[in-house]
């Protein structure tokens, strides 16, 4: 007792505001050699069923042949690849984004209205056909979020801008610009659309139709990849290695500097040789 308070368990203590989480952390938690240390046992089998469930965790039992222990390796791995491959796609999806956005402010002006497309009644009549109702939900998803702004933020009572607009649309949105969702729907839109302005924004790939059927298909695979990636879909089948070969070929077509920028850092080719498949 101190000072008539009796002392708290050191396992149990919570810290003060001003000394942050990372002080209990570091009491509470296991670090990562106890972790690795009990990963094989049964109490860490029966915590890994019960945190992946039933059915997620008979995907990676069957790839092991119901063993648990390699069942828990393998999940492990694969978050970590889908870490790597969301932190890959940001570099395209940012950079289709911004390619496109960029060729779309020119488009509104030579229509003679305002730069910033997204601004209702002032987005070029192709897009408005195409994203209507995509427009409509980013731009009340970008004013809610700008009436959410604290007061310490440096935008707090702002507005929602272009900007806002343009990050609240989802990569379906664009890749929707450069072809149709459907095989049966007409891409004669997409195509007036790549003639008249979006073949610019990918200035090394094809001016041609054929150009834009190319960029739309990896696009599409790439759309695809990032809603499994963000469903937290099995990616045990995913090509990696041609799926960041596709990541790096689309940039390519915007800039060719921005492949070795996204593969700077990435650890994706480094988690394709620690596949513990390879081992087994």
């Amino acid at each position: 007792m101190v000072d008539g308070t009796m002392d708290r368990p050191p396992q149990t203590e919570t810290p003060s505001r001003c000394e942050g989480v990372s002080r209990y952390a570091r009491r509470s938690m296991p670090d990562a050699r106890e972790v690795h240390a009990t990963v094989s046992g049964p109490a860490s089998q029966l915590a890994l069923a019960g945190l992946l469930g039933t059915a997620r965790l008979r995907t990676y039992a069957s790839v092991t042949g119901g063993d648990l222990a390699r069942a828990g390796d393998l999940y492990l791995w694969a978050t970590q690849l889908a870490g790597a491959l969301h932190a890959q796609l940001s570099f395209v999806e940012i950079a289709v984004r911004n390619a496109i956005d960029t060729r779309l402010r020119e488009l509104a002006l030579l229509d003679g209205s305002l730069p910033d497309w997204t601004t209702e009644g002032a987005t070029p009549e192709a897009v408005y056909t195409l994203l209507r109702r995509q427009l409509a939900d980013a731009r009340s998803r970008a004013s809610v979020a700008a009436a959410e702004r604290g007061t310490r933020h440096q935008r707090s009572g702002e507005g929602a801008t272009h900007d806002d607009v343009v990050a609240q649309l989802m990569f379906g949105a664009w890749v929707k610009l450069i072809r149709p969702v459907s095989r049966t729907e007409s891409a004669g839109r997409q195509q007036r659309l790549w003639r008249d302005a979006l073949r610019h924004a990918f200035p090394n790939a094809s001016g041609d139709d054929a150009g834009r059927i190319a960029i739309g298909k990896q696009l599409e695979t790439l759309r695809r990849l990032r809603n499994r990636v963000a469903h937290h879909d099995n990616l045990l089948e995913v090509d990696v290695r041609h799926r960041m070969n596709g990541m790096l070929s689309v940039l390519a077509t915007i800039d060719d500097e921005y492949p070795s920028l996204a593969a700077s850092k990435s650890t994706l080719r480094r988690l394709v040789r620690e596949d513990p498949r390879r081992a087994w």
